[in-house]
């Protein structure tokens, strides 16, 4: 039995000789799509699947792999990331963030993820806490206890403006912008 469904594509890997093994987020949370005769040019997947790419496709589920039947529809997101190698490092960011530890399917994240990577910021730091923060918050696991007392103030600064051009024109040391990831990562391996 068919089904439907979006799949946000974050990787794809050679499954075989001519498969592709995609890992993407979905309404079904990680899931691994295979798509058999991907790599072949006469199938005409392989463009599509490429990392970033938003899919509306066709396919059938055997236990906890989706077997890729057909292609609906495609936003290609993976051509945003041509702008400039900080852009493809940007939507790097993101994606290996929700790899990391988007564990199950919310929709409010992964609408958020999508305008995330439409963006081309300015001051790509800053936007990826501001991201980090929101998933954690979007989460329920968002404390304020979790920084060290100079960091929250900044925390707080980041998570709370709305507009982006404020939040590129902030100025945060390299060393407080890597000590508020490393307390983001901290937490969330304790709390998932």
């Amino acid at each position: 039995m068919s089904a439907k469904g979006r799949f946000l594509i974050l990787r794809r890997f050679r499954a075989g000789d001519c498969d592709l093994m995609v890992k993407a987020y979905s309404p079904y949370g990680l899931v691994k799509l295979f798509v058999s005769e991907g790599l072949l040019p006469e199938r005409g997947f392989l463009g599509y699947m490429e990392p970033f790419n938003l899919l509306y496709a066709v396919y059938n589920q055997s236990g906890d792999v989706l077997f890729l039947k057909d292609i609906i529809e495609v936003d290609f997101f993976s051509y945003l990331c041509f702008r400039d190698y900080s852009a493809y490092l940007w939507m790097n960011s993101l994606v290996s963030f929700v790899e990391r530890w988007f564990v199950q399917y919310d929709p409010e994240l992964f609408n958020m993820l999508i305008n995330y990577l439409r963006l081309n910021p300015k001051n790509r730091a800053v936007l990826l806490i501001k991201f980090k923060l929101e998933s954690l918050k979007r989460l329920g696991l968002y404390k304020e206890d979790i920084f060290d007392k100079k960091l929250i103030k900044i925390a707080k600064i980041i998570a709370e403006e709305d507009k982006l051009i404020k939040l590129e024109r902030l100025k945060i040391n390299i060393k407080d912008i890597l000590e508020l990831d490393t307390a983001i990562d901290s937490h969330l391996s304790n709390s998932l």
